[in-house]
């Protein structure tokens, strides 16, 4: 157990150094100049993306998929969740048995989130047509993590394999499109800063700066 907790540190470490490398490959690509005048607030356009934005109601995507979206939702809680487990086993501590039993609903509603998107994204044809072998792969390395970091939870034999999994995980999370992770509030921001300034968000509260 001390040699697979090394492991996951390393494994951490590594990914974390790998994905703040490729954040900085991309930021050297710098912004494109905006030469029109501003008609809103940048800053309140990337208030919007991060916030009020992301509900349902403001994505027609989401709103229009209202069963996926809860499900993306609970899949990154109990993803959070997995991690939560996975850092305190690593630092050999142990929770408190109302947070575990907590931690173990979210990690059994995020398990079933998973499975059901991976089901909807092999049932339907577009769906597969979209997909590549990168989204499946992620899907189910975060399916077996969460199974694992819900059965360690309950017995301390699956410890062994959820280390396992968990250092497969964290080398996978900067090669693969887990590493939305970071691009995601990236491109949030950008996207919220470019149209606040048009004038665009938030929607019908644009501004002259």
């Amino acid at each position: 157990m001390n040699l697979l907790r090394w492991a996951v540190l390393t494994a951490g470490v590594i990914s974390l150094a790998v994905l703040i490398l490729r954040a900085r490959w991309a930021a050297a690509f710098g912004r494109p100049e905006s030469y029109a005048p501003a008609r809103g607030s940048a800053r309140r356009g990337i208030i919007y993306a991060l916030g009020r934005g992301l509900l349902p109601w403001e994505k027609e995507s989401a709103r229009l998929h209202l069963a996926t979206y809860v499900a993306g939702i609970l899949y990154h809680a109990g993803l959070f969740g997995a991690f939560a487990i996975l850092s305190a086993q690593a630092a050999d501590i142990a929770m408190p048995r109302p947070v575990a039993f907590l931690l173990r609903i979210d990690l059994a509603l995020g398990l079933f989130s998973g499975i059901g998107l991976l089901i909807k994204r092999a049932a339907r044809s577009l769906s597969r047509f979209l997909s590549r072998c990168d989204d499946y792969a992620a899907n189910l390395i975060v399916d077996l993590f969460l199974a694992f970091a819900l059965a360690a939870s309950l017995d301390a034999r699956a410890e062994v394999p959820f280390m396992a999994i968990s250092v497969i995980l964290l080398i996978y999370i900067p090669l693969g499109k887990i590493r939305h992770c970071l691009f995601f509030f990236r491109s949030r921001i950008g996207f919220g800063r470019l149209l606040g300034r048009r004038g665009v968000l938030p929607p019908g509260r644009a501004s002259a700066s």
